[in-house]
């Protein structure tokens, strides 16, 4: 049993590290529907700039440019986060500021404690 902290909520968790109830966090949904979109956006050849996008969303260009690897998740990562599969302790924040994903799949799913569970 362990107690995480997910923002300012505070959770128990009990043996596994994985919600029983499927729950997709929001803010971790948004992040990598987000890194998506502008990712499409930057290259379909419309000549936006980081700024221009961060102008437009109401966030800083350092926020773009460290949502944007989130473009390039596993398929496997994306749908687990979408179905609320993904670890507790796996946060946009963790996600976006704290973890350096590869450029490969399966160490990405390694690296996100996600290896077999996708």
């Amino acid at each position: 049993m362990q107690v995480k902290r997910r923002g300012i909520e505070m959770r128990l968790v009990i043996a596994g590290g994985y919600e029983n109830k499927q729950k997709t966090d929001p803010a971790l949904f948004k992040a990598a529907a987000r890194a998506h979109r502008w990712f499409e956006e930057i290259v379909q050849g419309s000549n936006v700039s980081f700024a221009e996008i961060a102008r437009r969303e109401g966030v800083t260009s350092r926020y773009v440019r460290r949502l944007l690897p989130l473009a390039f998740l596993d398929p496997g990562i994306v749908e687990a986060i979408s179905e609320g599969r993904q670890p507790l302790n796996l946060t946009a924040e963790t996600l976006t500021r704290h973890t350096a994903l590869s450029s490969q799949w399966h160490l990405q799913r390694e690296a996100l404690h996600l290896a077999g569970r996708t």
